[in-house]
C-alpha cells in the first residue's frame, strides 16, 4: 500500500505541474485551427489593380503623375520604412522560441508519465498469488450490473486492488495528451479507461453492505469506506442507468451504515458529474435525486444557487453570511471543467 500510496503522489504532483504545459498547448491548437480557417485563398482576382483609369500602362514605365498628386490607387510604402514587416520577424522568431519550448516541454512531460506507468507495471507484477481473486468455489456467485462480483482474501487486499486500478484511470487521465480540465479528460479517456471502471465495479460489489439494524464489523465498514475513492473515480464515467443506480445507491448505503456522510457527498459529486456531461452532449441524460432528509445543502437540493461555486476569500467577514452546508466545495481535481481550470490558480 505504501508504494501504492507514492505513486498516488507522484500522479498528483505531475498533474499539477504539467497543468500549465497543457493549457498553452490546447491554446496553441485553438489558435493553430483557428488561422487555418480564416486563412484567405490567394486568388489574384480579389486584388484591385495598382492604377485604375489611367489609360495606357508602358512596360517597365513608372506610373503617370498629374501634377504633385500620385496615381490613384494603392501605394505601397518602402520595405525600408515599414515597420509593421519588422514587427512581423519579430513575432515569428518569438514563436518559434515558444514553439520549441513547448516542444521541449512535451517531451520532458512524456518521459515523465512513462516512468510512473512503468512503476505501475512494475507494482502490478509484484503482486502474487495471494492477492489475486477467489474462484466461485471459495465464494457464493453475485451478479451485479458491473458483472460477476469479485471477492478477495480480505477486505485490505480489495481495496489495494480497488485504488490500484483507480491510478490505472487517473495516470492515463492526466497523460501529456489530454485535456487539462478533469471532466473534459475523463470523457476523452473512457474508451481506455472502461475496463478498470467496470473492475472497480465488480470489486465493490463484493463488499456488500450489510443490514443496519446489526453491528458492522470494524474492518468491513473501513473497507466499504475506502471502496468509495475508487468507486468515485470510476462513477463519473458510467453511462449505463443500471450501473448508475446501483453507484448511487451502494454510495447512500455504505453512508447510512457506517455515518461517514462523504459518501453521500461522492454519490451527489457523481450526479453532478452526469448532468454536466449531459449538458455538454457526451453522455446520456440524467435527473437527479435528492435526498430531502441530509443535512448537506448539496445532498438534499436545498442549495440556493444551482451552482453556487467555492467561497471567495475576503478578509472582512462581518456582513458576509455562512451556509454551513456547503462549506466543504467539490472535488475540482475530479469534476473540474473547462471553465473551472481557467479561474483555478494554482502557481
Amino acid at each position: 500500500m505504501d508504494h501504492l500510496i507514492l505513486l498516488f503522489a507522484r500522479l498528483t504532483d505531475f498533474s499539477a505541474r504539467d497543468r500549465a504545459r497543457k493549457i498553452k498547448a490546447q491554446a496553441k491548437a485553438e489558435e493553430d485551427r483557428h488561422r487555418s480557417i480564416s486563412r484567405p485563398s490567394l486568388d489574384p482576382n480579389q486584388f484591385p489593380q495598382t492604377v485604375a483609369n489611367a489609360g495606357p500602362t508602358v512596360q517597365g514605365a513608372p506610373p503617370p503623375m498629374y501634377g504633385m498628386m500620385p496615381a490613384p490607387g494603392r501605394i505601397h510604402l518602402p520595405a525600408a520604412f515599414n515597420q509593421s514587416h519588422h514587427d512581423y520577424l519579430d513575432e515569428v522568431k518569438k514563436t518559434i522560441v515558444k514553439e520549441a519550448e513547448l516542444e521541449t516541454a512535451t517531451h520532458a512531460a512524456e518521459q515523465e508519465w512513462s516512468d510512473i506507468w512503468s512503476a505501475l507495471d512494475t507494482l502490478e507484477q509484484a503482486f502474487g498469488y495471494d492477492y489475486q481473486p477467489l474462484s466461485s468455489d471459495h465464494m457464493t456467485p453475485l451478479s451485479s450490473p458491473f458483472g460477476p462480483a469479485l471477492y478477495y482474501r480480505t477486505y485490505p487486499i480489495a481495496c489495494l486492488w480497488s485504488l490500484f486500478y483507480t491510478a490505472r484511470m487517473f495516470a492515463t487521465r492526466v497523460a501529456p495528451g489530454m485535456p487539462p480540465a478533469a471532466m473534459a479528460a475523463a470523457g476523452v479517456a473512457a474508451p481506455r479507461t472502461a475496463h478498470w471502471a467496470n473492475t472497480i465495479g465488480r470489486i465493490c460489489a463484493g463488499l456488500p453492505a450489510t443490514s443496519t439494524t446489526t453491528p458492522i464489523n470494524p474492518s468491513h465498514g473501513a473497507a466499504l469506506m475506502d471502496s468509495c475513492m475508487g468507486l468515485f473515480h470510476a462513477g463519473i464515467q458510467f453511462s449505463d442507468a443500471a450501473q448508475r443506480g446501483w453507484t448511487i445507491t451502494k454510495l447512500r448505503a455504505i453512508a447510512s451504515l457506517t455515518g461517514w456522510q462523504t459518501s453521500a457527498l461522492i454519490a451527489s459529486g457523481c450526479e453532478r458529474a452526469w448532468m454536466a456531461a449531459a449538458e455538454m452532449g457526451r453522455g446520456p441524460p440524467y435527473n437527479r435525486t435528492m435526498n430531502t432528509t441530509a443535512k448537506d445543502d448539496r445532498v438534499s437540493g436545498r442549495s440556493r444557487a444551482a451552482n453556487p461555486g467555492p467561497p471567495k476569500d475576503n478578509n472582512d467577514r462581518r456582513f458576509i453570511p455562512v451556509n454551513p452546508g456547503t462549506r466543504v466545495y467539490w472535488a475540482l481535481g475530479i469534476l473540474g471543467a473547462e471553465e473551472d481550470m481557467k479561474q483555478l490558480k494554482l502557481d
